[in-house]
């Protein structure tokens, strides 16, 4: 099992840099099918983390966990926490610009979930990759 995290500036330029690190530690772990998920989901919550919580707001951060395991990848995101817990906003119309990340990470992983921690809130999500 390999493991990493980093920390970075709650902004939403760092969503690309933090997609970015996830590839680069997650190609050649795994398939390519399952790094390009692994991105998306990275994507999604790094986005959230950003627009939803505590941590885009000024000087706030986020940190991405990363492992990989057994054909897997889970991705994690603590924030610095917000007033509502995440959930997958069902009712949103097709055409939506907004509102979709959790959608996209439910459709696209093995499982997710969130965890309240004693600052902020850990939200995972596991990727496998096609075969799984």
């Amino acid at each position: 099992m390999k493991r990493l995290s980093r920390m970075f500036p709650g902004r939403r330029e760092s969503i690309s840099d933090a997609r970015a690190f996830a590839r680069a530690f997650v190609v050649g772990r795994s398939s390519d099918d399952l790094a390009d998920t692994a991105e998306l989901v990275v994507s999604e919550l790094c986005t959230n983390a950003v627009e939803h919580t505590a941590s885009g707001e000024e000087g706030g951060q986020f940190v991405l966990e990363l492992e990989v395991h057994d054909g897997c990848v889970r991705v994690g995101v603590i924030d610095f926490g917000a007033q509502t817990e995440p959930a997958v906003n069902d009712g949103e119309p097709c055409d939506a610009v907004t509102g979709r990340g959790l959608f996209i990470v439910e459709a696209v992983s093995k499982a997710w979930g969130s965890e309240p921690l004693r600052v902020g809130r850990r939200v995972w999500a596991d990727v496998v990759g096609a075969s799984m």
